[in-house]
């Protein structure tokens, strides 16, 4: 009874519900006999002969916790050339390719509550350089925290490398940077810079954000870089920030990559910043794919809810600002989520005026915007593209 009991809870855990019948040989031996067994079994494995495998391994296995469970490595999108969690003692490259870094690592809180982030403050992380770090076509993209502190010197204008491959010494009129993502203290802008073949620019060619890294924040940042069509991108909580056309072609080199920091420049910034998640790609990852990473800064509100059309620009230049499948936000959509994007980036300050959609269609007629200017209401403002018709 005990044996036929066992066989009718394996037939009823795989969905079988006929097609067997119990074949009695000894008061010690039962089997399970049936036309279609192993077809409504589902399994992919024959009840007789040798067993199969679905897939076959090749190369080391790692074990743990005395060789008692197997250690496997994460999934690895396609691309991943170099993936630094921090979560280790040590700055293991997750993504399988070895690019370790080499040097100590400070540990901080994460962004979501577990496990750790790295901690700069006049320190960084180097990883050697390797093939597959030397790439025309890349992303770069993390999570950064800058820790507001007071006592700390280095509220200047000094330009700090929050990720430089390459090098930077004014003393030998040496100059390599592809790429390098820098950090002005005093402004809080970011500037994305690639040393190309164009001549006579020490930086290389550049571009500043119009986000700002507001402190005590998490924000995510990505940099992303297109050969075939030469442009620089710049991605901040996901949205599209800031964009170039390059000029001459991106030259590689082989200098080390430096985290949050570098030799170079480490007297002159002395402030404090947590990284974490740090991924390069070896193509331009898709604006989707940066979307969904960097969706939880938000606080909900979708990454392509709203775009930067301008800065300080008049009425007139923020309609034009919008793509056709945008408009310029109405006040509706920025009390519901358009301010809130806008004060994360830094877009929005004390003071700031905004322009709405019914200000442009107010504003159609020159007489009111002259009227405007009679009156003394601003004349400059901050346009926001909303998606969809209006």
């Amino acid at each position: 009874m005990r044996s036929i009991f066992a066989i009718a809870v394996f037939a009823t855990s795989f969905g079988i519900v006929g097609g067997f019948g119990l074949l009695r040989t000894s008061s010690k031996q039962q089997a399970i006999v049936g036309v279609g067994a192993e077809l409504n079994l589902a399994i992919g494995a024959s009840l007789a002969g040798d067993p199969t495998c679905d897939s076959d391994l090749s190369g080391p296995i790692c074990f743990g916790d005395g060789r008692k469970q197997s250690l496997l490595p994460n999934a690895v999108p396609n691309g991943l050339v170099g993936h630094w969690d921090f979560d280790s003692e040590v700055a293991i490259d997750s993504s399988g390719n070895g690019n370790h870094g080499v040097t100590e690592l400070l540990h901080g809180p994460s962004p979501v509550g577990s496990g750790h982030s790295a901690s700069f403050t006049k320190n960084f992380m180097m990883v050697p350089s390797s093939a597959n770090l030397k790439l025309a076509d890349f992303t770069y993209s993390f999570w950064i925290y800058l820790q507001d502190d007071e006592t700390q010197v280095g509220r200047s204008a000094t330009w700090c490398p929050l990720i430089r491959k390459g090098i930077h010494m004014a003393e030998t009129e040496q100059f390599a940077s592809a790429p390098a993502l820098l950090f002005n203290h005093r402004t809080g802008k970011l500037r994305a810079e690639v040393t190309t073949s164009m001549k006579g620019t020490e930086d290389g060619e550049y571009m500043d954000s119009n986000a700002r890294l507001l402190p005590n924040r998490w924000l995510h940042v990505a940099m992303v870089h297109h050969s075939k069509n030469p442009s620089l991108l710049l991605y901040v909580n996901g949205i599209l920030d800031s964009v170039t056309k390059t000029q001459g072609a991106l030259v590689i080199n082989d200098y080390p990559l430096y985290v949050g920091g570098d030799p170079f420049t480490k007297d002159q910034c002395g402030f404090t910043v947590l990284m974490d998640e740090l991924r390069v790609y070896s193509h331009a990852v898709p604006p989707h794919q940066l979307q969904a990473e960097a969706a939880p800064a938000l606080g909900g509100t979708d990454p392509s809810y709203v775009r930067l059309g301008c800065v300080g620009c008049s009425l007139e230049a923020a309609a034009k600002s919008c793509p056709r499948d945008r408009h310029v936000c109405t006040s509706l959509e920025l009390h519901t989520g358009g301010f809130q994007v806008a004060r994360s980036l830094g877009w929005l300050g004390s003071g700031t005026h905004v322009w709405t959609h019914a200000a442009v269609t107010k504003g159609a007629d020159n007489e009111m915007v002259s009227q405007q200017a009679k009156s003394g209401e601003s004349t400059s403002g901050l346009g926001l593209c909303c998606e969809g018709p209006p």
